[in-house]
């Protein structure tokens, strides 16, 4: 009878202490990773005028187009099959062309070796 008592009283401890933890990801970085698509707030994945400089150049796709990237200041412009078009935002590599819904996927940021287009049908 005393070992059930010291377990119970061991693990109503346990759990009062685990209550009183700081949680392991901070509540800011868990929102940032909960915003998709375009419910992004606009200063959640915002580009600096550095970043998108790196970040031109031309790509060569898996179907054998390639996609041309300009800049201009902290906006980033897709040159595909003849079209350019500004580029949103909308996750921490991924962009949507504001008139097609064009996606576009960098493998990193801003020193990308690869871009994955997805092009959306409207």
């Amino acid at each position: 009878m005393r070992i059930s008592a010291f377990l119970a009283f061991a693990g109503a401890a346990t759990l009062s202490l685990s209550a009183l933890a700081e949680p392991s990801v901070a509540p800011s970085a868990l929102a940032v990773h909960a915003v998709s698509g375009l419910n992004a707030t606009p200063s959640a994945y915002r580009l600096s005028p550095d970043d998108a400089r790196h970040m031109r150049g031309q790509y060569l796709l898996a179907d054998g187009r390639t996609v041309t990237v300009t800049s201009e200041g902290s906006k980033l412009f897709a040159d595909l099959d003849g079209k350019r078009e500004e580029l949103v935002r909308v996750g921490w590599s991924k962009f949507v062309a504001r008139d097609t819904g064009t996606g576009l996927a960098f493998d990193r940021l801003p020193y990308a070796d690869e871009v994955v287009v997805n092009q959306a049908a409207r």
